[in-house]
């Protein structure tokens, strides 16, 4: 192989087989850029033979780097550490990485300084960074901490110094910038032109300077087309077969073919052994087979063995990976998820258990869902294997397959309780968009109805181990019947529909109880906790304020307005109570609900005319703070065009979470055409009151809303009528 190509031309093969064979044979086996070089240089290495001959090095534009994964402090030696991977980079670049926490870079190579003088380096990082020149320390920026520059100066001469940068991150963000300042220029990142390292140019073994023979060419087109290779090979140009061969219904098994011990002149000699010509012989005898329709079961069959499906996966007890092969399965990491986490799953059934779309992004658009399990799932291509998923689903359809139910909100939010502490803890092993699990990291739930067939789903929920043998999977309704007898009575049909309605809403946003813990959880015990601070979605003047029974309200005092609330934990304090508190902390918890921008109140000449968008002290507002009750409850007080107004919060306990009443008081002068908006965007009246996108319901005990605009939006006002001096606006938001 050596002799015959470069790195560059086998990598980019090796990334694209199906580019150059698209039969599929070679299939496309997911590698990166970096991977596929580094086995296209370890094929290679032929080329590189004289690698430790001084006399044959060069330097190679750009630097050398080690990829490192480990839990790393100050103290942490690079020179000890076993990388994970390894490549060049023109610049200090930290995108090879493969995950976000805990890894680290050493970058290596030389720096052509132009001339003599005092230099300054400097490294901005998050976490730590150090750069060597000449192996001599210059900047140490080490430790755990927000990004942070420091510099170091050195004396250097014109020419080639060795330069070394270590960098790693452990949490949080992470970053790195390398930048240098020197006689006659300001300080600026350090130019790839002046990085290098040293290496050997890889040519092909015994390679010389080809030229084309014009004669030798239009013999060779000759010879192209009386062979026979047009009838197999593609060109640019368009060349027809100068040889036909019967058809394989015209053979006789024997004869002076190709299927000869020793095929005569002009007859392809395809090298085959005595077994081989005998197998061959024998289905050319039986005619039939060849012209024989195949059944969706056989077509599964021939393709898993033509295509060699058969050493990774089993399917009706055949196949799967044997040794020595098996030994080489691994999971990603440290993980003890037995062997689930390392053997592909089994395809006995698996049409009646996926979905024929999952499939087919598994099969051509590279679609995952075990990161813990580091075989990689070949890629044939749509020509070769997209016909797989129909052919599945007809091989294994079930006579009498359950249909989904129909998905309430209602049986979402009790699937919600039961995924997450509380009910049957699902997320002790199953990450949940992204989210890790309290345990092993499972399969991700968010995509759990995107890829399951509902009947697979109800029946592998009822008996775990019958449809996977082995799982860890533990069955939460041994002989149908609940473990959990709290929500929804214990009845199995509905709380195996509650799931599936969950799994089938979007889990990722409304993550479950428990999922999401904060390094520093402000946790409401037995009465309301405040929380002012800089609160994502509600300014940097917000009020947060998280209530005993898990639901919680962000409160803008710089725009005078209700921000947001949400459902669950109430915030992570961490950010705030750690280093410099920089930023935006985002809610902790679930259901996050953001109120409509601009002002809550307004004054309108009618009804229809548009909302104002200026909100605050622009709009006439002024914040006046707040008091506590004796349950230490918050009233916000603000003023209006004269009125005082007292809005607070009573939650309430529903059927699964606790909603919001909402309550506002305002007393002063009359003033006309005044209206309250609870609500913008998709509306619709229905009996239980008004439904907003879908899944918020607004109640409105005192007074009856106006719902204006049109199809794309529309706004609930509710009109403020005056006792006197006097006016409220109730409103209850269930979501």
């Amino acid at each position: 192989l050596a002799r015959k190509t470069t790195v560059d031309q086998l990598a980019k093969f090796l990334m694209d087989p199906l580019k150059i064979r698209p039969s599929g044979r070679m299939p496309s086996l997911n590698l990166t850029g970096a991977e596929a070089t580094s086995i296209a240089v370890y094929l290679l290495r032929g080329q590189a033979a004289g690698l430790n001959d001084p006399s044959k090095r060069t330097l190679i534009a750009g630097l050398k780097y080690q990829y490192y994964e480990e839990d790393f402090n100050d103290s942490t030696d690079f020179d000890t550490l076993t990388p994970k991977g390894s490549g060049n980079t023109s610049s200090f670049d930290l995108s090879t990485r493969k995950r976000d926490n805990n890894f680290g870079f050493r970058f290596s190579g030389s720096i052509n300084i132009p001339t003599n003088g005092n230099y300054t380096f400097f490294t901005r990082s998050d976490d730590g960074s150090m750069l060597y020149i000449d192996g001599k320390l210059v900047v140490n920026n080490s430790g755990d901490h927000s990004p942070e520059e420091k510099r170091g100066n050195v004396q250097l001469t014109a020419g080639e110094h060795g330069i070394v940068v270590t960098f790693y991150q452990n949490g949080a963000g992470f970053e790195l910038a390398v930048e240098w300042r020197g006689p006659g220029f300001r300080k600026q990142p350090i130019p790839s032109s002046i990085l290098s390292h040293v290496g050997q140019p890889m040519l092909p073994v015994d390679s010389e300077e080809f030229t084309v023979d014009r004669a030798r060419a239009d013999k060779g087109r000759q010879l192209f087309a009386s062979l026979g290779c047009a009838a197999c090979h593609q060109t640019s140009e368009a060349i027809a077969s100068g040889t036909k061969a019967k058809s394989l219904a015209e053979l006789g098994a024997n004869g002076n073919g190709c299927l000869s011990e020793n095929p005569p002149q002009g007859v392809p000699k395809f090298g085959f052994d005595a077994r081989q010509r005998t197998v061959l012989a024998e289905g050319i005898a039986q005619k039939s087979l060849g012209a024989r329709e195949l059944g969706p079961k056989e077509q599964v069959t021939r393709t898993m063995a033509r295509l060699n499906c058969y050493a990774c996966h089993t399917r009706d007890g055949k196949g799967g990976p044997t040794n020595p092969r098996l030994a080489y399965f691994r999971v990603v990491g440290d993980l003890d998820i037995g062997d689930e986490g390392r053997i592909p799953p089994h395809l006995t059934a698996v049409g009646a258990k996926l979905k024929p779309d999952w499939m087919h992004e598994v099969l051509v658009n590279h679609g995952r869902v075990r990161p813990y399990m580091a075989t990689r799932m070949p890629q044939f291509g749509a020509e070769n294997v997209g016909f797989l998923p129909g052919v599945f689903a007809k091989a294994d359809a079930r006579p009498e397959m359950r249909q989904p139910p129909d998905i309430t909100q209602r049986d979402a939010k009790f699937g919600r309780k039961l995924t997450g502490v509380g009910g049957l803890v699902c997320i002790s092993c199953h990450t949940v968009g992204g989210h890790k699990s309290l345990g092993i990291p499972a399969i991700d739930l968010s995509v759990m109805a995107n890829r399951l067939n509902y009947d697979w789903f109800y029946r592998y929920l009822l008996d775990p181990p019958s449809l996977r043998p082995g799982t860890r999977m533990p069955s939460f309704f041994p002989n149908d019947e609940a473990v959990n007898k709290e929500v929804l009575g214990g009845n199995t049909e509905a709380q195996i529909n509650a799931l599936w309605a969950y799994l089938s809403s979007h889990p990722e946003t409304d993550l479950p109880l428990g999922l999401v813990q904060g390094r520093m959880e402000l946790v409401a015990e037995t009465e309301p906790i405040i929380y002012r601070n800089f609160i994502q979605g509600a300014g940097p003047r917000a009020i947060g304020v998280g209530y005993p029974e898990k639901v919680n309200l962000a409160f803008d005092a710089d725009k005078i307005r209700l921000a947001m609330i949400w459902q669950g934990p109430f915030i992570d304090a961490a950010r705030h109570r750690t280093g410099r508190g920089e930023g935006f902390e985002p809610p902790l918890g679930n259901n996050v609900l953001k109120m409509a921008d601009g002002p809550e109140l307004a004054i309108l000449e009618t009804p229809d005319s548009a909302w104002p968008s200026t909100a605050g002290k622009e709009a006439g507002f002024k914040m006046g703070g707040y008091s506590l009750d004796e349950k230490r409850r918050p009233t916000f007080f603000y003023s209006y065009h004269g009125l005082r107004v007292e809005e607070r919060f009573e939650p309430i306990m529903g059927e699964v979470d606790a909603y919001f009443k909402r309550m506002l008081s305002l007393t002063g002068t009359p003033v006309d055409h005044l209206y309250f908006r609870a609500a913008a965007g998709n509306i619709e009246e229905k009996p239980n009151g008004f439904v907003l996108d879908g899944r918020i319901v607004m109640k409105f005990p005192v007074e009856s809303p106006v719902m204006l605009g049109d199809s794309n939006r529309k706004e609930l006002l509710v009109p403020i009528k005056f006792d006197g001096t006097h006016a409220n606006v109730i409103e209850e938001i269930i979501w």
